[in-house]
């Protein structure tokens, strides 16, 4: 069994590359002064001018999307590693190999996910940026703020949630194969 989620990676390579053709039309059509900082009620309170704010958003989320992508593909793949820190990690190791790798695969499909989302998140910044230069105070601008303000939260809470039920699954795994769980795991 690949440990690869393959869907996830393949969508995520697309979505990066729609992600940056997404970027270039929005800053073709993007008003010489553009909102550089909002508030977390979604008010404009910095302004820019100039690529230098959109390169370097463009920039961050390359960087971000870079990093997970990679890692997805090169570390969540291996079960045998110990890189890794997933629950109950001296017990999980002592798994059999093809117990492990329904684990592993979970982690990696989840670092997809939470790839997906950070495009998402990123392409919301610059959804209310362009929205908030062209069409000020517009529903628009709250309904991306909003918008905004759910992914974030779904970044923070879904990994949380992943976690816990990956402990419950290789809990369940242990004691399938009669590995006792200790303090110190």
């Amino acid at each position: 069994m690949d440990t690869l989620h393959t869907l996830s990676f393949r969508l995520n390579s697309i979505l990066y590359v729609a992600f940056l053709g997404f970027a270039w039309q929005l800053w073709q059509r993007m008003p010489e002064r553009y909102p550089a900082h909002f508030s977390l009620g979604g008010e404009v309170n910095r302004w820019a001018e100039g690529p230098g704010e959109w390169v370097l958003l463009v920039a961050v989320c390359s960087i971000v999307f870079g990093q997970l992508h990679l890692f997805q593909r090169f570390v969540v793949v291996d079960p045998d590693t110990q890189l890794l820190n997933v629950p109950h990690k001296k017990a999980f190791l002592k798994l059999p190999r093809e117990r492990r790798i329904p684990v592993i695969r979970r982690a990696n499909r989840m670092l997809g996910i939470l790839n997906t989302a950070t495009l998402a998140l990123f392409a919301l910044i610059m959804t209310m940026v362009f929205l908030a230069a062209t069409y000020p105070g517009s529903l628009a601008v709250t309904l991306a703020n909003g918008g905004l303000v759910l992914v974030i939260v779904l970044l923070v809470v879904a990994p949380i949630a992943e976690a816990l039920a990956m402990g419950r699954m290789i809990r369940r795994k242990l004691e399938e194969e009669g590995i006792p769980l200790t303090d110190s795991t």
